[in-house]
């Protein structure tokens, strides 16, 4: 969402200054349990001799913690999508899309949490937590440590390299597919890996967790809409566009007063029904937003939504099947 149509609606700009406060104090609260969990983890990987041992305390800690972190993104995404479906005038008429792209930067600053927390539960340290002195512990005796006033800076985390025993194999754990014996780490060497190895580590780790995501805010936007529709859609409206509904005492229908297309797409429209193609030519020809092309159509949200969704899948699946013959070698 642009920041001018954040502006010129007070509700809105509010209410994502309080989404953004709730985040804020959620991710504090998960940045502090993480910390503790990679030094626990730390701790007990320093203290197994197997490596098996090592890597399933790893993953006991960071799983864990990945389920948490995916329920707190999803969570985001709900109070995001809640307020594109209670804004549809200023969230570009797509309440998924709009969601998704406000929660980008917590995304991206998820992947990067990522990254840190591997490096500090497998070394003890990392850009925010570094070691100064080691002190051992003597019941009874007092102990000073010198704190230095300049710390060494820590390496680059590009630089970082896995220990071997943290590899593993598994789309549905690791996100790796299947890699070829020879070229597979020895797990058991207790060595770290090369850069290419633990580039593929991190991506998979990566890959992994945006996978969860998805299926967490698919089930969100599911339960989302289906609340939605709940609501009798007079009271809806009563709510949202009383001051439209005033203004107006005639409400356009279908494409009247929308002028030329901004893109033609006839071409691919020619299976879909009658609804169908209105909705989305609306959407996609005439670029209107999911509350106007719910009133042109007598519809509400809900069901315009569906529209537009149906007449998508079958545009792609028409799509799909032209491309599949097209690459079909001749007889």
């Amino acid at each position: 969402m642009s920041s001018h149509k954040a502006k010129t609606n007070p509700a809105l700009t509010l209410a994502l200054e309080a989404v953004a406060n709730l985040y804020h104090e959620a991710v504090t609260n998960f940045d502090s349990l993480s910390i503790t969990e990679a030094i626990e983890a730390h701790s007990e990987i320093e203290h197994r001799q197997l490596f098996s041992e090592k890597s399933a305390a790893f993953y006991r800690s960071f799983c864990q913690l990945r389920v948490r972190l995916v329920s707190l993104l999803a969570d985001t995404f709900r109070l995001y999508f809640k307020l594109a479906l209670a804004h549809p005038s200023h969230t570009a008429g797509d309440p998924a899309e709009w969601a998704w792209a406000q929660l980008q930067p917590a995304v991206y600053a998820a992947l990067e949490w990522m990254r840190d927390w591997y490096i500090l539960a497998c070394d003890g340290e990392s850009r925010r937590l570094r070691h100064i002195a080691r002190i051992e512990y003597d019941p009874g005796k007092t102990v000073t440590a010198p704190i230095p006033s300049l710390v060494p800076a820590f390496p680059a985390p590009a630089t970082w390299r896995a220990p071997s025993w943290l590899f593993g194999v598994s789309l549905a754990m690791f996100g790796i597919g299947v890699l070829k014996t020879p070229r597979m780490p020895n797990r058991e060497s207790g060595e770290r890996l090369g850069p290419a190895y633990t580039r593929l580590l991190l991506k998979g780790a990566k890959k992994v967790f945006l996978w969860d995501l998805a299926a967490a805010i698919g089930k969100v936007r599911n339960e989302e809409i289906a609340a939605a529709g709940a609501i009798p859609q007079t009271t809806r409206e009563q709510v949202e566009e009383p001051n439209e509904r005033k203004s107006s005492k005639h409400h356009l229908k279908g494409i009247e007063g929308l002028g030329s297309k901004k893109t033609d797409l006839s071409q691919y429209m020619h299976n879909l029904t009658d609804k169908q193609q209105l909705a989305f030519s609306l959407k996609y020809e005439y670029e209107v937003g999911l509350a106007e092309i719910a009133s042109r159509m007598g519809l509400d949200r809900k069901t315009a939504y569906e529209h537009i969704e149906a007449a998508k899948r079958k545009i792609d699946q028409a799509r799909s099947s032209e491309k599949t013959k097209a690459h079909r070698p001749s007889e």
